[in-house]
């Protein structure tokens, strides 16, 4: 025979702190809510598992205790060491191991980067303004700055190193 808890409910709708168990016949159809003579009721709530020697160590607690949200990989981990330890499986590297202001160092490079490609795009569209596309192209990229890598620094998309 099926045991199920249900919370009493007062007549306005406030939950208390009461809830008792009720035994229902396996052929019947559980109902969600109970509704007592005095108007108050009961609805149904989820019943936690017992603790039985058998899920002692089956991994029954898993997501009891809280744990905390992990952002990087998008569910509840118990704690940080859980958070690293399956990071450093899937083959991220922690920001501490990268070296005191290095994620600071990257940022300011690629800003740096992202400017130079948003200058060459603005002397294009100066440029164009004035001449023909291949004009503006040979002004806007000068044979040097091809020849000497500025241009292929400048729009490289490999990792900054």
């Amino acid at each position: 025979m099926p045991l199920f808890d249900f919370r009493i409910y007062t007549q306005e709708g406030i939950p208390t702190e009461d809830v008792f168990e009720k035994f229902f016949k396996s052929n019947v159809d559980v109902p969600k809510k109970l509704v007592g003579e005095n108007g108050t009721y009961a609805l149904r709530i989820p019943s936690l598992p017992a603790k039985t020697p058998g899920l002692w160590h089956g991994g029954w607690s898993n997501g009891l205790d809280g744990g905390q949200w992990s952002s990087a990989l998008g569910r509840k981990v118990a704690n940080t060491h859980e958070e690293a330890k399956a990071m450093k499986a899937k083959g991220f590297i922690a920001e501490s191991d990268l070296g005191h202001g290095w994620v600071e160092s990257t940022q300011n490079k690629l800003s740096q980067k992202w400017q130079k490609q948003a200058d060459y795009a603005s002397a294009y569209q100066e440029n164009l303004k004035t001449m023909k596309p291949e004009d503006a192209v040979v002004a806007t990229w000068s044979a040097k700055d091809c020849l000497d890598g500025t241009v292929d620094d400048t729009y490289k998309t490999e990792v900054l190193k």
